[in-house]
């Protein structure tokens, strides 16, 4: 495991971002999203990153990265760094926590110079075209223009009038074409199109700055200065947060098992066996049916001479005969809830005496060295599992994810990066 993590998306190329860290220590990842610093947390010890580094996160039709996640990541003890982008405004907000925050953009934030998130935004291109920005960060328009007053392409009240023109675009629509001619005649300065090249060529990123002195921190293994915790604290372990965070240990493995499952092109069939599972224990309950006594005991017998013990060796007497009883359900009636399909589904698993070689294919995972995967590599691995599920190739990734039984793009990308191995 690399001793950092960097989430790293538009605000620097990948080409740039590799020449600064120089074969240093350090694995870039793309934007982060919720859940992504959950899952490194919820690895064994040994395996964390030590330091983890936020420059771009995604929002809007993904996930924001949870607070939380990096609450529990200090909790812990890992350093957590944000700049630029998503990283400098979580580290805004959550400097009294201890996150730290480096370069121009983290500070104004906290100084209240910045105060929309919509400063940062970009829209981009995604992973194959290695998140290529196609829009001008807020932030960047207005460094950009100062530049250009004080260079006399413009006059500050026009780089100010520019400045508030693009502060009423929807960030998709920060182009300096689009600006200019949203700023019309009043605002717009003469010679519209030379001054619109003039300030493509001259473009002063704020943002691509920032995120550069952030890998310099993280090749470097040192850390930002950082403020004062407001008041001591420790993360508040809430039912919500149990039920929302990955498993570690031994859960962990069960849920990588179900990853494999899902990547093989199994999951549908499971599914659907595992939640009429939970259909039937369901109604066997309120219908007050469940075995007991000498019944819950002939259930027992009937699944030790059915199951191989070594899918039934982590349950204890009690949980058997719960897991017996379960299996005696006959009627079919259950909310569906995706973590008790989850369950259900490894049970299904024991039942066909699949489990055990499942979780020993995740131990051998969990020790071995990750391989690191480019964007490319990645999506051919992410193709064979389509076909192995017998759909194309170029099945859009969000149906695809979901047809594989995943959370979503983010969760089957991190499942083939973890299993890229065994697939």
């Amino acid at each position: 495991m690399s001793t950092a993590v960097v989430f790293l998306g538009p605000s620097l190329s990948r080409e740039h971002a590799d020449e600064v860290l120089a074969g240093a220590d350090v694995e870039l990842r793309g934007p982060v999203a919720q859940g992504d610093l959950a899952e490194l947390l919820a690895r064994p010890r040994r395996r964390r990153p030590g330091w983890i580094g936020i420059v771009d996160g995604v929002y809007e039709r993904v996930p924001a990265v949870w607070h939380k996640e990096i609450l529990w990541a200090l909790d812990e003890g890992v350093s957590v760094v944000g700049a630029a982008s998503m990283g400098a405004l979580r580290a805004a907000e959550l400097a009294p926590y201890g996150m730290r925050g480096v370069g121009v953009v983290y500070e104004q934030l906290r100084r209240g110079q910045l105060r929309a998130d919509d400063e940062v935004a970009v829209a981009h291109l995604g992973s194959e075209e290695g998140y290529r920005p196609v829009s001008v960060a807020l932030v960047d328009i207005r460094a950009t223009l100062d530049h250009a007053a004080e260079a006399g392409m413009v006059s500050p009240e026009q780089a100010r009038s520019l400045s508030d023109v693009a502060a009423r675009l929807h960030y998709p629509e920060r182009t300096w074409p689009q600006l200019l001619a949203a700023a019309g005649t009043g605002a717009a300065p003469t010679g519209g199109a030379a001054v619109a090249r003039w300030l493509r060529r001259h473009t002063v990123s704020r943002k691509a700055e920032d995120a550069e002195l952030l890998l310099r921190h993280a090749a470097e293994g040192t850390l930002p200065p950082s403020e004062e915790p407001q008041w001591s604290w420790r993360l508040s372990r809430t039912e919500q947060w149990r039920t929302a965070r990955p498993p570690t240990s031994g859960g962990s493995r069960l849920h990588e098992a179900l990853d494999l499952v899902r990547l093989r092109g199994g999951w549908p069939e499971l599914e659907r066996a595992a939640t009429l599972r939970l259909l039937a224990v369901q109604a066997q309950r309120e219908l007050g049916q469940r075995p007991t006594g000498e019944g819950a005991a002939a259930w027992v017998d009937q699944i030790r001479a059915h199951v191989p013990e070594r899918d039934l060796a982590d349950l204890d007497s009690e949980t058997l005969t719960e897991f017996a009883a379960d299996q005696a359900a006959l009627v079919q009636m259950c909310q569906r809830l995706p973590t008790e399909v989850a369950t259900a589904a490894a049970d299904t698993l024991r039942l066909r005496g699949q489990l055990a070689d499942l979780l020993e294919e995740v131990k051998a995972s969990a020790e071995a060295e990750p391989e690191r995967l480019d964007a490319r590599a990645e999506d051919k691995l992410i193709a064979r599992c389509a076909h192995r599920a017998g759909l194309p190739a170029d099945t859009d990734r969000t149906q695809l994810a979901s047809q594989l039984g995943f959370s979503g793009v983010a969760a089957l990308r991190r499942a083939v990066r973890r299993h890229a191995n065994q697939l």
